[in-house]
């Protein structure tokens, strides 16, 4: 075997040990995926402006909307987690879920992510349908083809610089180059757009919110 062949077949066996470790998260796994994302989320420099100031109160925010954010992406199957237990988790969102049909309004009403603006600051409801609505627009504007949508990547804080986040998002970036279509997501730091970018995506969009900054990545396809 020629040494590029060699260094091909590592590459390959190197994948298929990275896939074997990421999982569709299971419903009863629910509980701790929410706290790993309300913990990655909580320093977010955007985010916080809406959230209570007390850590208590923060933190059940973030757990709150963290938990009606899976229970919405459930019944599409592309939730992503660690094989021996929860220590990230990626939520995606395929192409038929910006469908606009009963069963999704459905899934917006029982997965109680209506509930999420009684768990912020009263003061900042407002602002955050602002921004919701903003980022709507945006998302139908920048990528109005059928595309996949990363909903929120989160990793536990002491699991964090293991490659986990980027082993969390193989498993659909692989299937959209398979099927030769682009992955859509916002972010608010600057070291989550390097981490992206590393990984495939492009800045598509730069904007300000309440003197924050917040990015619109696209990744297209790879052959």
């Amino acid at each position: 075997m020629q040494s590029d062949q060699i260094q091909d077949a590592a590459k390959n066996a190197v994948k298929v040990v990275m896939n074997a470790d990421i999982v569709p998260l299971k419903s009863s796994d629910f509980a701790i995926a929410s706290e790993h994302l309300a913990a990655a989320f909580s320093q977010d420099p955007l985010i916080s402006n809406f959230l209570p100031e007390d850590t208590a109160a923060k933190q059940r925010a973030l757990k709150q909307f963290s938990r009606g954010f899976l229970n919405f992406a459930q019944p599409y199957s592309h939730i992503y987690t660690t094989a021996d237990a929860p220590k990230g988790v990626a939520i995606w969102l395929p192409p038929e879920a910006f469908q606009i049909t009963l069963l999704q309004l459905w899934q917006v009403v029982t997965s109680g992510l209506l509930a999420s603006p009684f768990y912020m600051r009263w003061t900042r409801i407002k602002d955050f349908l602002a921004l919701l609505n903003t980022q709507i627009q945006l998302h139908e504007k920048l990528s109005p083809e059928a595309h996949w949508y990363l909903g929120m990547l989160g990793v536990s804080p002491k699991c964090q610089g293991q490659g986990i986040g980027g082993m969390l998002l193989q498993p659909v970036l692989e299937r959209a180059d398979r099927t030769k279509m682009p992955c859509y997501l916002e972010t608010t730091t600057p070291s989550a757009v390097r981490f992206y970018q590393r990984h495939g995506f492009e800045v598509v969009h730069q904007g300000m919110f309440l003197d924050h900054e917040y990015w619109a990545m696209k990744r297209y396809p790879k052959s």
